[in-house]
Order: C-alpha cells, then structure tokens, then sequence
C-alpha cells in the first residue's frame, strides 16, 4: 500500500534550487536530477521502512546518481510520510534535525 507524501514547502525549495544548480551546468542534467528525485519519494511512498533511522524517528534515503539525501519521518498510524529535507550529503544533517522542531 503507498503512503501519503507531504512535502513540506520548504523541501520545494530545495528541489527547486538544487535542479537550478544542475540546470545552469546543463539543462538534461537537471530534468534527470528530478526525475532521480522522483523516482526516490515514490519508492518512499512504497517502501517507508526500507530505509534505516538516522536519528531518533527520522529516516535518510540517497538519490541515486546524485549526492543528495531525502529526509522524512514515516506515521504508520495515518499511512503518510512527512518529508523534511533534501540535502546534499556533504552538508551536516543537523540542519535538518533543526528543521524538525520548528
């Protein structure tokens, strides 16, 4: 069964300017940087739990072909996974921590 996906909007954000980095280098490299992207949160959406907690209840899945990380946390109670961040692995991941107790 597929889970809900919510995107915080914040996360858009992200998306919208690591597909901007990748599109001024070239522009197919950001379209497949997204569809990467994509592909990632719906294997989430299948499969929540393939992935390991990283911290407390919070789970990183890696976007194949790229160096980023999608953040989420899963509620099995209301079948919806609540992502946090997308965020290059070279970047400290507290950041993301730090988004989740806004």
């Amino acid at each position: 069964m597929d889970y809900e996906i919510k995107l915080l909007p914040i996360v858009q954000n992200d998306l919208r300017k690591a597909k901007k980095w990748y599109s001024d280098k070239n522009k197919a490299l950001g379209e497949e940087f997204k569809v990467a992207v994509n592909k990632e949160i719906n294997y989430i959406g299948k499969y929540p739990e393939h992935y390991q907690r990283k911290y407390k209840e919070l789970r990183q899945s890696l976007v194949i072909r790229f160096p980023y990380a999608i953040y989420y946390l899963l509620d099995e109670a209301q079948k919806r996974i609540v992502v946090f961040g997308l965020l290059h692995t070279s970047r400290n991941p507290e950041f993301i921590r730090n988004r989740m107790s806004e």
